[in-house]
């Protein structure tokens, strides 16, 4: 098996994920002094796209640099999912999402408007949260800190609420 192939199509075992991310949170603090998280670097976007807004988030300190680390990181997520899709000779985009799809028969502007409402909310969920998932869960967690414990359980919990309600109401049942 080739490095590349073993790197960007076939799965990871669960452990060495593990070890990835936590050696990852581990240089991030070393070598930068900072957090691993992704909604930051969507800051860094919206201020990209939107130079003249108002918000007052945007007017901190962490977004003066538009173009630091955290932009190239989001970057590099996008472009490794497209090259992690090329190497495996799978398709670019696909609108088949398993489950979803098969029980759901939506026309494909329903299901654009369906994920940006889901990321919309994910968005201000990470605003009102003070950082992501990946923020409080990995890093928070790893560093012991209080508010990213709470807003973990919330995240979990909400997340097996947000499940069952569209099992119900979606696909029709439990």
């Amino acid at each position: 098996m080739s490095i590349v192939r073993f790197l960007f199509v076939e799965l990871w075992p669960w452990w060495l994920g593990g070890i990835a991310i936590g050696l990852l949170v581990s240089l991030m603090y070393y070598f930068l002094n900072t957090a691993l998280g992704v909604s930051t670097g969507y800051g860094n976007l919206v201020k990209i796209v939107l130079p003249k807004s108002k918000l007052r988030w945007l007017s901190t300190e962490t977004y003066k640099n538009k173009f630091n680390w955290r932009f190239i990181f989001i970057v590099g997520m996008v472009l490794g999912g497209f090259l992690s899709a090329r190497v495996s000779g799978m398709a670019l985009t696909t609108n088949h999402m398993g489950l979803f799809t098969e029980r759901t028969d939506w026309p494909a502007l329903a299901y654009i408007l369906w994920f940006f409402a889901g990321g919309t909310l994910l968005g201000l969920g990470a605003r009102f949260a003070g950082g992501c998932t990946s923020g409080h869960c990995i890093h928070g967690i790893a560093t012991l800190q209080k508010s990213s414990l709470v807003a973990t359980v919330f995240f979990l919990l909400f997340g097996v609420i947000a499940t069952w309600v569209i099992r119900l109401f979606v696909f029709g049942g439990v």
